[in-house]
């Protein structure tokens, strides 16, 4: 059986990514299954809304179940799931049949961001800002092909059915490697205080706030990957090469910014990071929205570099202010993206049918600008409560370290306890336990 922490993380990493192909791809196909299936542009992005919402749910529900089993097997689920749906997109000429499929398939979206983010905090608890931008990486790394893949698959006619049928024998692939990982050593065994702080997570406005943000920006992001290439072909006259290449561009960037954010991560705190990300999201949208041909091609490219690490510096900061129940505080954001996407989808697509497609671009743009007035809101209030903390380390690293095993054990359930481990920040600097000053810092 599997346990050494960076193999296990690898198709950790590989599993994210695939998952952003199907974003890509789906939003690469989504004028060609508009044809496919006859169907205008509000009943698309309202096929597009089921997915989200699926994922929203799964999040949640992957999130809670994370906090009480072992989640490499959650992962396992998800990427299942998900591959069995690429199976058979473009083989069903049904509405109501394809809305069951893509809700299917949302719920395999779901299970696999809410388990990895969980996975990799357990896995790496004292790097999750870098990590989780690593992590995220791969979905942008993966994602800036696949839009480029497909638009020449499409070339072919039903050449398009392949691209999916591909991605799911590689999610099945990913799936089968996580039945040899290995088994935990044993439960943590405190499960009643574990629904005591999960209720404590709403009971202050510190959480909401993060959950409005995530909805307001990250869902702006959601609405690009998915309307992007509609918008470039129907209203500003691009052919589906072109658009798909915008929408590569797009997530070249969003690559090439989590990389740096991974690197930021260890020299910034995360609250600030995530206040220039969100503006540098929203003036590349406002441009893209009013410029025309290329500038605005340009734009949305600057606006990926705005998305790269708003989500895993949200789900950073999340992990260190509500440590107790990583499994559950990291779901639900990643529910309320979904969300946020669902609802700025479905709008975009509203306002396009009964206005324009120009027109409709705007709810996209409204939401990173209400995303920025949130986050402002909470600023001070992040910033102190990010560098002034106590870390509290698992218990199962004391365990490992007793057994002579510094590594974590990937697998736990439950909730992270007290270790012997601890530190506070003080102004920008962390002191460690071992008395060594260090720049790292989360918030």
């Amino acid at each position: 059986m599997l346990k050494k922490r960076s193999v296990i993380a690898v198709p950790t990493f590989l599993s994210l990514g695939l998952m952003g192909s199907f974003h890509a791809f789906w939003g690469t196909t989504l004028p060609v299954l508009r044809d496919f299936l006859d169907l205008n542009i509000e009943q698309a992005t309202v096929l597009t809304a089921y997915n989200l919402a699926a994922q929203a749910i799964a999040c949640v529900l992957g999130g809670l179940l994370c906090d009480l089993i072992r989640r490499d097997k959650i992962l396992l689920a998800g990427c299942l799931v998900l591959s069995s749906g690429a199976f058979l997109i473009g083989g069903i000429v049904s509405y109501v049949a394809n809305i069951v499929l893509i809700f299917w398939m949302g719920l395999g979206c779901g299970l696999i961001l809410s388990s990895t983010n969980a996975l990799l905090v357990g896995l790496f608890p004292d790097r999750k800002g870098s990590m989780l931008n690593i992590h995220h990486s791969f979905y942008g790394a993966v994602s800036l092909v696949s839009p480029l893949v497909m638009a020449v698959l499409i070339q072919t006619q039903t050449g398009w059915r392949k691209g999916y049928t591909g991605l799911g024998c590689m999610l099945l692939a990913v799936g089968i490697f996580f039945l040899f990982t290995g088994k935990p050593n044993g439960r943590t065994g405190q499960r009643t205080p574990f629904f005591k702080d999960a209720g404590l997570l709403f009971s202050g406005s510190n959480f909401l706030s993060l959950l409005l943000i995530a909805a307001f920006a990250i869902g702006a992001q959601i609405g690009v990957i998915f309307m992007a290439v509609t918008y470039f072909m129907e209203a500003k006259g691009f052919p589906i090469v072109g658009a798909s290449t915008v929408l590569s561009a797009f997530f070249l960037s969003v690559f090439a910014g989590r990389l740096v954010c991974s690197w930021l991560a260890n020299h910034m705190a995360t609250t600030r990071i995530i206040l220039i990300l969100l503006f540098l999201q929203f003036s590349g949208l406002i441009v893209a929205w009013q410029a025309s041909g290329w500038i605005s091609a340009a734009a949305v490219a600057v606006s990926g570099l705005g998305c790269s690490g708003i989500f895993p510096s949200l789900l950073a900061l999340t992990g260190t202010l509500f440590l107790n129940v990583t499994g559950t505080s990291l779901g639900v954001l990643a529910a309320m993206t979904w969300v946020g996407g669902m609802f700025i989808v479905w709008m975009a697509g509203l306002l396009s049918q009964g206005v324009s497609v120009q027109f409709g671009f705007i709810a996209i743009v409204l939401a990173s600008l209400a995303g920025i007035i949130v986050h402002l809101l909470k600023y001070k209030t992040f910033i102190t409560k990010g560098q002034v903390y106590e870390c509290k380390t698992q218990s199962r690293m004391d365990r490992g370290r007793k057994n002579g095993n510094p590594h974590v054990d990937p697998f736990a359930e439950g909730r992270l306890s007290t270790g012997s481990l601890r530190c506070r920040a003080v102004g920008h600097e962390r002191i460690d336990g071992t008395g060594r000053n260090t720049r790292k810092f989360s918030g």
